[in-house]
């Protein structure tokens, strides 16, 4: 995922990786020479042709038409400076230009990881921390999963509970700490230009703090992002880090801060961001609605079997379905909200880790969790579930009411 995405997540798709680099390499003309093939990748990743002038070869004009980002400038001509390009292999797009000063050795700008060295300095991004805070009965689900919540915190708290023991262990004193307000609206912009499902509130911050030990001074940018809609936040942060020599710690600092407050994100990556989140939107829709169709079948069948039953039964049974549904519908909105933000690699690595797997409860409609290590799991109404190998074993055949057992759809 590029470093500077990592704010862009969410939860939208998610990660981005990175292709090839395109480090200086506009044409006499100010034009890229693979603007072919940067053409012939969308149009074959995403099924749709690059809209006439708005090719590789065109990045100073479209972005003069879309908000006037500025990419595909050419490189800096500042003294001291460089312009360097992240690309994204997602979409075969470039996806961002910043300068950065010119006697940095740069490294990583292919993959987004990327690293500098200088006489005296060296520059390193961390990988993201991301957390969920969710509220309502959804997020009681989570905790009963085992799943870890943590509210929202300021920037400035970050630094202090997060960063300060971090820094204590490796022998630096806090010096002090200030927002970096060149750096907020630089990432603010990559994150409006996002699609996000919902109604959802994407908010980005970034703050500068300070650190001494001994005749080295580290400066950290923390680059903090939410996505938060009523019942649920998806936030974190990561940091860039300089550290640097007594003598050229303030000009490395500026060239670190003017590098990050210059970034330009290409229009032509958040367009083809775009158009593949409203193809999983509505292939998302489509889903729940098929989902929905088979549960109303379903229900029909039941309610068939029990409408000789006593009235009594019938009224549990309405106020049970009433239940159900206002759950689902819950859990829907949540994650349409948030589908573009949720993970699916960490979901798998983290049931990994914890020996379980993703498992659909046919009586409610509900995503759980199960132990894996099963091919078969059947569960009862109560939510009780048994996991078997064996492929002929049906837990209703010796029971004394039949479809008490249904089995459960599970998801590798």
């Amino acid at each position: 995922m590029n470093r500077p995405a990592y704010l862009l997540i969410g939860l939208s798709a998610l990660l981005f990786s990175c292709g090839e680099t395109a480090e200086n390499t506009m044409d006499q003309y100010g034009q890229d020479p693979r603007i072919s093939e940067l053409e012939a990748r969308m149009a074959a990743m995403t099924g749709q042709p690059v809209p006439e002038g708005q090719g590789a070869g065109n990045w100073e004009q479209q972005g003069a038409m879309e908000g006037g980002s500025g990419f595909g400038q050419q490189p800096s001509t500042a003294a001291g400076m460089r312009t360097h390009t992240l690309n994204s292999s997602t979409y075969n797009v470039p996806f961002a230009q910043l300068d950065l000063p010119a006697h940095w050795n740069v490294q990583g700008m292919e993959t987004g990881d990327w690293t500098a060295i200088a006489p005296g300095a060296n520059v390193k991004n961390t990988k993201p921390a991301s957390f969920m805070m969710v509220g309502g009965q959804l997020g009681q689900f989570y905790r009963s999963n085992g799943q870890q919540m943590r509210a929202p915190v300021s920037p400035e708290h970050v630094v202090m509970q997060d960063l300060a023991p971090r820094m204590r262990q490796q022998g630096y004193e806090l010096v002090g700490q200030a927002p970096a307000p060149g750096v907020e609206q630089v990432d603010q912009r990559g994150m409006n230009g996002l699609y996000v499902t919902g109604q959802a509130q994407k908010t980005c911050k970034a703050n500068l703090s300070e650190w001494r030990r001994g005749d080295k001074r580290l400066a950290v940018v923390l680059h903090w992002f939410s996505i938060s809609s009523a019942d649920m936040a998806n936030w974190g942060y990561y940091t860039t880090e300089l550290e640097a020599t007594e003598g050229s710690y303030e000009r490395e600092k500026s060239g670190l801060l003017n590098g990050l407050s210059t970034m330009r994100y290409n229009p032509s990556y958040f367009a083809a961001q775009h158009r593949q989140a409203k193809q999983k939107e509505q292939e998302s829709w489509a889903a729940h609605n098929q989902q929905m169709q088979n549960n109303q079948q379903s229900w029909n069948a039941h309610n068939a079997r029990m409408r000789s039953n006593q009235a009594a039964f019938d009224a549990s049974q309405a106020a049970h379905r009433d239940m159900v549904n206002s759950v689902n519908n819950s859990q829907m909105s949540i994650y349409n909200n948030t589908n573009a933000t949720m993970d699916r690699m960490q979901d798998a690595t983290i049931n990994g880790i914890r020996g379980e797997q993703n498992a659909w409860n046919p009586h409610t409609g509900e995503q759980g969790k199960v132990e894996a290590g099963y091919n078969n799991y059947w569960v009862n109404g109560d939510g009780q579930y048994i996991g078997t190998n064996d492929v002929m074993y049906d837990p209703n055949a010796n029971g004394q009411s039949v479809d008490q057992w249904q089995q459960m759809p599970t998801e590798p």
